[in-house]
């Protein structure tokens, strides 16, 4: 197979070459990169480093300078011609030639442009070099500025001077000045020595080491502290004032120097700096940024064209690479899809060979997993249908049928013998069961896991749900005797308690040593559950518990005397009769058996059915109370103790709609009597709660709570009802007046009347008469 129709018929071979090319590709751009970024970075290091030695040797030339001009400038300020020149009140014989020696050493110096000797007692200034002397005005004028004041004079430094400028701080420099002077304490000098020193031996000094550094077209500067360029010319470029502007601040600052790429005009230029050394100065050396990067260009192309060189081989290369480690993959792919389905093969042609060997792993995987899950599901069911028949049908089948099942479905229990069958019941299970079945069945989980895992700790043991409110637990044990059975049932209460908050009695069944009679041992151990009906919830009931109830001789029929006593009560209306009855009739039948029990019980509540029907009958007022679902609800309980509740709530709403009906048919001939009393004497003005009761030769406090009990509101309250309802009649009528309703309605107190008319009505009485007659 040629590679590039390989490549383009298969995804898998299509993504492991793109991977190969573009980590390549990724890595010779970066390599290349690193290369230029840091090739640029470290040729201007190096350039800076070398500025950095021509800088320091023009440094050094300044503080020479500056050292042989201070050297001159004491050995002439200790000189007697130059004393007498300072301090000589008149001009002597000797002046001119005094003045000479000084041309003459002016002449003899390289670097000394004047001299000039200033006397504070004429008020003049002596001057050394011809020349300055013949265009000595400008001088003057510019050295009596600075000499005005002994305090503000700079003094032992070189200061730029400009003679067309005010001041010092300017970018054309004549000179420099260097001032000698004793301390005054006046404002004006006694004396002064100047040495003016020729502006271009620093300036020719800067360009000419600028001009040796390598045959590169560099320039040199001298700033000062407020980052003005000093030159001997008043030519400036504008460029080079930018220079300054932009560097002045930052170079101003620094004590080691550096440098920076700054644009200007255009044009980027590469710019060393270094403190001078020497008053604020700064020196600067400017190089074009291409000239010095140059190479770094030159290096870049040649990068750029190796790395193109590189990515074309890396092509070719990912390419062999890709086909020999796809290869092995072609193989597999090619093995896969010649043993799998056509219709799964169609497949393949939209995905690459890996997804495809992927996604058909992938459901190759979930069919095994369904196969197994199906698998463990049928030999559980299997396991659960041997267990059932193992334990309702165990006299069908003989032992070695037994072992051949247990052998043959995994049960932990064999055919040897020694069985106890136990029967687990979930408390309140018929909660559980309006939620919905899965819940059951969780639970019944839970304790099934639960159960093997402590049990089988000491006991062989299965568990298997026959019904839907019951669990079986089929326990084998490995030593004589079941002693500690109970206790591994009272721990796994205990555990299923914590876990689950849930609740739930075990019957222990009496062990059997044959295997066919399990199925009578579930029959007995089934009946034996039920007896949670006399222990209650949480119980463990084993096989003497049940025989006491069975074996108390108990009657089923309930004694005639309490039967007559409770139907007394219930017809009476008196609760506590009745829960003596009933507290002495689940006495006796707590002794009987289950069965008696359950019959004594639904007797009683027939008992209870009958007399209230017998009552209805011979009252206005029947007693409406729902006993048709009574007898079912008692007999949906779990323990007799819930029965007992069940009866006594019952009986006490019994009583109490008795004693409530009995009350209503006494208060209800009361009540009419009060309203009677009422209507009749509504007109009496002292007619109240107190007179009404005095009538009935009854409590006052009695007859309010009575009447107010039955009507909701006081008796006080009815009256004034009654009162304004016959002033609306009096009012529609309209005979009467206003004053004349009140006084017949036994209304004694007028805005009383009124207050009491406006509240019910939203009116007035008048405005009430007027809308009746205007409707």
């Amino acid at each position: 197979m040629s590679l590039f129709p390989a490549i383009r018929s298969r995804k898998y071979l299509q993504r492991i070459w793109l991977s190969v090319t573009l980590l390549t590709v990724v890595l010779l751009l970066t390599a290349a990169f690193s290369i230029m970024y840091t090739s640029e970075r470290t040729v201007l290091r190096v350039q800076q480093r070398a500025n950095a030695k021509a800088l320091a040797q023009i440094r050094y030339n300044v503080a020479q300078m500056n050292e042989i001009v201070a050297d001159t400038a004491q050995t002439l300020y200790q000189n007697n011609d130059v004393k007498i020149l300072r301090y000589a009140k008149t001009d002597d014989d000797f002046m001119y030639q005094r003045i000479a020696a000084l041309d003459t050493f002016v002449g003899t110096s390289s670097f000394l442009q004047s001299i000039f000797v200033y006397n504070g007692n004429m008020k003049r200034f002596y001057i050394g070099n011809g020349n300055v002397r013949a265009f000595k005005a400008p001088y003057e004028k510019k050295f009596a500025a600075l000499l005005t004041d002994s305090r503000r004079t700079p003094k032992l430094r070189l200061l730029p001077i400009d003679l067309n400028e005010a001041g010092t701080r300017l970018g054309k420099v004549d000179f420099f000045s260097y001032i000698l002077f004793d301390p005054s304490t006046k404002e004006g000098l006694d004396d002064a020595l100047i040495l003016n020193v020729k502006s271009t031996w620093l300036f020719d000094n800067l360009a000419l080491i600028a001009q040796e550094d390598g045959g590169r077209s560099g320039q040199a500067y001298l700033m000062d502290g407020a980052g003005v360029i000093l030159g001997a010319d008043n030519e400036r470029e504008p460029e080079v004032a930018r220079l300054a502007e932009r560097l002045g601040p930052q170079a101003a600052g620094e004590e080691t120097g550096g440098y920076r790429v700054i644009k200007t005009g255009g044009r980027k230029q590469f710019v060393t700096y270094m403190p001078a050394g020497l008053q604020d100065w700064t020196l600067i050396y400017t190089q074009p940024y291409g000239e010095v990067v140059g190479q770094v260009q030159r290096l870049r192309y040649t990068t750029l064209l190796l790395t193109v060189l590189f990515l074309v081989l890396a092509l070719c290369v990912a390419v062999v690479v890709s086909k020999r480690l796809y290869r092995p993959v072609e193989q597999l792919f090619r093995s896969v899809v010649s043993n799998t389905p056509d219709a799964m093969v169609r497949e393949a042609p939209t995905q690459d060979e890996m997804s495809f060997l992927s996604g058909l792993y992938g459901h190759m995987a979930d069919r095994v997993k369904r196969a197994d899950s199906n698998l463990t599901e049928n030999r559980w069911i299997l396991k659960r249908f041997t267990l059932r028949q193992l334990v309702q049908e165990s006299e069908l089948r003989s032992p070695e049928q037994w072992a051949k099942e247990a052998k043959d479905n995994g049960l932990a229990v064999d055919a040897s013998g020694g069985y106890a069958i136990c029967v687990a019941r979930i408390d309140d299970v018929s909660s559980l069961l309006k939620r919905g079945p899965d819940d059951l069945r969780l639970y019944h989980y839970a304790i099934s896991n639960i159960a093997e895992e402590i049990v089988s700790r000491e006991y062989a043991i299965e568990v298997v749900d026959l019904k839907p409110d019951h669990l079986v637990l089929l326990v084998q044990r490995g030593e004589p005797g079941y002693g500690r059975l109970t206790a591994l049932l009272e721990e796994v209460q205990r555990v299923v308690g914590d876990y689950y908050r849930l609740t739930f009695s075990v019957a222990v069944g009496e062990p059997v040593d044959d295997c066919r009679e399990l199925s009578a041992a579930y029959a007995r151990t089934l009946n034996l559950s039920l007896y949670k009906w006399f222990y209650g919830r949480g119980a463990i009931l084993t096989p003497d518990m049940a025989h006491q109830p069975e074996g108390g001789g108990g009657d089923a029929t309930i004694p005639s005397d309490l039967e007559r006593k409770l139907v007394e009560a219930i017809r009476a209306g008196h609760p506590d009769a009745a829960d003596a009855a009933l507290e002495r009739i689940f006495e006796l039948v707590a002794e009987t058996s289950y069965d008696d029990c359950i019959h004594a019980l639904s007797y009683l509540a027939i008992v209870i059915k009958r007399t209230v029907s017998e009552t209805n009958a011979n009252k206005l007022k029947p007693i409406s109370h729902d006993l048709y679902r009574f007898h079912t609800t008692v007999l949906e309980q779990e323990t007799l103790e819930d029965a007992k509740h069940a009866f006594a709530r019952t009986l006490r709403e019994l009583c109490s709609f008795r004693q409530e009906a009995r009350d209503s048919d006494a208060n209800s001939f009361m009540i009419e009597t009060i309203k009677e009393i009422v209507r009749a004497n509504y007109k009496d003005l002292n007619l109240s709660l107190q007179s009404v009761a005095d009538m009935l030769k009854m409590s006052s406090v009695y007859v309010g709570r009575l009447f107010k009990k039955a009507e909701g509101l006081s008796l006080a309250d009815y009256i004034n009802e009654v009162r304004l309802e016959q002033t609306m009649q009096l009012l529609e009528k309209g005979s009467f007046t206003v004053n004349e309703i009140m006084e017949q309605t036994g209304f004694s107190n007028q805005s009383h009347f009124f207050r009491s008319f406006k509240k019910k009505f939203g009116t007035t009485p008048r405005e009430y008469r007027l809308k009746k007659s205007l409707s």
